[in-house]
């Protein structure tokens, strides 16, 4: 694929996803308590993660997301791997989970772990 197709591509990925990023507002509207969330990745953010250089998978695992609210219009992503089966389980997720979650991811990608600074110093939030 061309890089020209790879961006066309990407575009196309990023406006299907855009109910599943609409979700991610409503969650933390709903509660503004939380920081962070988990959830399983859209079909679109699979299709993304597939498409990226050096996506991987794991197999036997389920892509999530871990969202992090950076200010109330602000959020960051991350994907992570987790067991298939806890899928079912993923609404009884904590915060203290998801953040754990997200720290972790963060501390393994350094990329994101830039995206979260960046982010945090052009919009607030805490560090």
């Amino acid at each position: 694929m061309s890089t020209r197709a790879q961006k066309k591509h990407l575009e196309r990925l990023a406006l299907k996803n855009e109910a599943t990023i609409a979700s991610d507002r409503r969650f933390f509207e709903r509660r503004p308590d939380r920081q962070y969330r988990l959830r399983l990745a859209s079909v679109a953010e699979v299709d993304l993660n597939r498409a990226l250089p050096g996506a991987w998978s794991v197999p036997g695992s389920r892509l999530f997301v871990v969202v992090r609210k950076i200010s109330p219009t602000v959020r960051i992503r991350a994907l992570v791997f987790g067991p298939a089966e806890n899928a079912a389980d993923i609404d009884n997720v904590s915060e203290e989970e998801a953040a754990f979650l997200f720290e972790r991811a963060r501390r393994q990608n350094a990329q994101l772990a830039g995206v979260e600074r960046s982010t945090v110093e052009a919009f607030g939030g805490a560090a």
